[in-house]
């Protein structure tokens, strides 16, 4: 019985190493998500690549996840009066410590 994901998700493959050793129970730290993919095809096949080239006690696998759908920024032109007013400025940045400071740098003096 499958389940559908929610409308602003879509299914993704998980490409999965897992590291494991003699006698050994599997620990989150022996896991790593080595890469996320939308196709399974994509997927089987680096998994394929990986078990072929990877080290004893090395398995990758696949695992099928949601992933939640990015969110494209919205364009808002804004009034004029909005886009010329200066931003207050940080106490921290080099335009406000020159203000403060005089803004006036002192030349140096001629031999």
């Amino acid at each position: 019985m499958g389940t559908t994901p929610a409308p602003d998700q879509h299914d993704a493959y998980a490409v999965v190493r897992l590291d494991s050793f003699r006698n050994f129970t599997p620990r989150p730290e022996n896991v790593s998500v080595r890469r996320v993919v939308h196709h399974f095809a994509e997927a089987e096949l680096e998994v394929r690549h990986l078990n072929m080239t990877a080290p004893t006690g090395t398995v990758y696998f696949i695992q099928r996840t949601t992933v939640a759908r990015r969110i494209e920024p919205i364009a808002v032109t804004l009034s004029p009066a909005v886009t010329t007013a200066e931003a207050p400025l940080s106490s921290r940045s080099r335009r406000a410590r020159a203000e403060k400071k005089g803004g006036t740098k002192k030349k140096k003096k001629k031999r």
